[in-house]
């Protein structure tokens, strides 16, 4: 199922991948996940479920939560299924920046040292990994990087440079 046909109160998790990913990378991450969430179930109960694969590194999960829930272990098995690609989805400390269909992911380090030449400003849009909710994903996946958890580093580079 397509996220664009669930509720926006449907809960949201955000895997980024360290990497852009190759074409082919794409297709065999949309069959294993399109053939996951059809089959999706907690308890044994089906759980209505979509993904969407975008800028070549993010991969969305949304489940409507208010048909059934998925339990702990059911959760488990997207991150599981996940990590059997090879491909790291779980590097909280990079930043993904939008550009066109695409994004460029970038280091803290490769931050700081764009911010400091000025490459990045406190507007620059980044990909908020952090949203919960598929509303939240729709209005919110895209934020200043004043508004990012990298941003106390770079005031912190602000504060130290003066």
């Amino acid at each position: 199922m397509l996220i664009s046909n669930l509720p926006g109160s449907s809960r949201v998790w955000v895997f980024a991948a360290n990497k852009l990913l190759a074409e082919s990378e794409i297709h065999d991450i949309t069959f294993l996940m399109r053939s996951f969430t059809e089959q999706w179930k907690s308890h044994g109960s089906e759980i209505t479920a979509g993904f969407e694969i975008i800028h070549e590194s993010i991969v969305i999960v949304a489940v409507d939560e208010s048909k059934e829930a998925p339990s702990g272990c059911s959760i488990d098995k997207v991150f599981r299924l996940l990590s059997q690609t090879n491909i790291d989805f779980f590097q909280r400390m990079l930043l993904w920046i939008p550009f066109c269909n695409s994004s460029k992911v970038i280091t803290q380090e490769q931050a700081i040292s764009q911010y400091k030449i000025g490459e990045l400003t406190n507007d620059s849009l980044v990909i908020n990994t952090l949203v919960e909710t598929l509303d939240q994903a729709r209005n919110q996946l895209y934020i200043p990087i004043s508004e990012s958890w990298i941003n106390q580093k770079l005031e912190r580079y602000s504060q130290y440079e003066r």
